[in-house]
């Protein structure tokens, strides 16, 4: 099981998730985060985001993608350690400290 909770209350998770949908989206149209510069030009990427069903089919496997790098690597499998999911919020300790290694 992966502790969900503690990586949607989690910014930088949220700010890589915007990354992951925004660059395929953007790259398809030919643009770049400087061009949406208006919410009218927001607007107008997300309304041919969604009448492009292969760009649409890009974004769902960029997400799969990344749900499959915030696996935690240090078990087996797809699951969280029995630690992170204990956890409610992100750790403040760096993973050295927690390994003992420095």
């Amino acid at each position: 099981m992966i502790n969900w909770k503690v990586r949607l209350h989690n910014p930088a998770w949220w700010l890589g998730m915007v990354g992951i949908v925004m660059s395929p989206i953007l790259a398809y149209l030919g643009l770049a985060y400087s061009d949406l510069t208006t919410w009218g030009s927001l607007a107008d990427v997300f309304v041919k985001f969604i009448s492009n069903p292969y760009l649409i089919g890009t974004v769902v496997v960029a997400v799969l993608g990344a749900i499959g790098v915030t696996v935690d690597p240090t078990t087996k499998g797809l699951s969280d350690s029995v630690r992170a999911m204990t956890y409610v919020q992100p750790s403040e300790r760096p993973a050295s400290y927690m390994t003992g290694n420095s």
